[in-house]
């Protein structure tokens, strides 16, 4: 037997997406487990934010339920137009809907790690209300206004979005 299905969180190796190139304010570093482990109906990884950066453009799926572990750290939470902080221990959960809407900004200078975990839904239509964009899961395909994008189009400057005094102090209570 080769235990494919047992991972040591200690002993993971986060890659960093480098596809969305230098000049992007996104430092989501994850440990791809549950393709790695042989999952099919269930999606999960671990991922590292780096100080300063965010976790991915303000999104939310409509067939997906998404659950978010802090394992280490903490961060801002964006979520429906809210702000607040959420730190190690934190277990969040995001709907299938409009309400489910989120985003993490690492306000600090230490890492900020998740376990992410979700249902794998092909089906899933994934929409990011800053840019106006939908993501068809079932064709691998963004699309804005009709017509076929890259995933960080508008996306470029995240915390245009946010309010500065969520973006550059590290004292934000709950």
């Amino acid at each position: 037997m080769t235990w494919g299905n047992i991972v040591n969180l200690e002993n993971l190796e986060f890659e960093p997406d480098t596809s969305v190139g230098p000049n992007y304010q996104y430092a989501l570093a994850p440990a791809a487990l549950s393709s790695k482990m042989g999952a099919k109906k269930l999606g999960w990884n671990v991922s590292v934010i780096a100080g300063r950066q965010f976790s991915c453009p303000y999104h939310f799926h409509l067939l997906e339920e998404e659950l978010f572990l802090v394992l280490e750290g903490k961060a801002i939470l964006r979520q429906a137009g809210q702000y607040r902080e959420v730190a190690k221990g934190d277990l969040i959960f995001f709907a299938a809907s409009p309400k489910g809407v989120h985003q993490f900004y690492n306000h600090t200078d230490q890492p900020f790690k998740t376990l992410a975990l979700s249902n794998l839904e092909p089906f899933d239509i994934c929409e990011y209300p800053d840019s106006s964009k939908i993501n068809v899961r079932k064709l691998k395909k963004i699309y804005q206004a009709g017509s076929e994008v890259t995933y960080l189009k508008d996306e470029e400057n995240p915390a245009r979005y946010w309010p500065d005094q969520h973006l550059n102090h590290e004292a934000h209570s709950k």
